[in-house]
């Protein structure tokens, strides 16, 4: 699988880093794993800057319903993207299909994506 994910529960947070070509199989399993772990409240940051992929606006939105319809007692935490500028439109769609569900934001830099997650997220510990 090309994430590896990272799971810091004090922090609530997620970090899962994409290596190589992400298939719709992938991503999928990335969903499961957070639907598994119980960890879709809590902030994420999804880097995809060393990664490629060919999903379509049509799979990225099935993956979007997956997500909408997976139980949650508390409310979804936000999601940073990081994607290379000239490679993110992976990112930007995925964040126009979810961000009305909560925040979401792309960015360049993991550092940018970390500050914006502490400074705009409510953390429910």
């Amino acid at each position: 699988m090309p994430f590896k994910l990272d799971i810091f529960p004090p922090d609530r947070m997620v970090v899962a880093v994409a290596r190589g070509d992400i298939t719709l199989e992938d991503l999928a399993l990335l969903v499961k794993e957070l639907i598994d772990t119980g960890t879709l409240p809590y902030r994420k940051i999804i880097d995809i800057t060393s990664a490629t992929s060919s999903i379509g606006r049509e799979e990225l939105e099935g993956i979007a319903e997956r997500l909408r319809s997976a139980p949650v007692q508390r409310p979804r935490g936000p999601l940073a993207i990081v994607a290379d500028g000239n490679r993110g439109e992976l990112g930007r769609l995925f964040m126009s299909l979810t961000s009305e569900e909560r925040p979401v934001q792309v960015f360049r830099s993991i550092h940018d994506a970390r500050r914006w997650l502490l400074a705009n997220s409510k953390v429910e510990f």
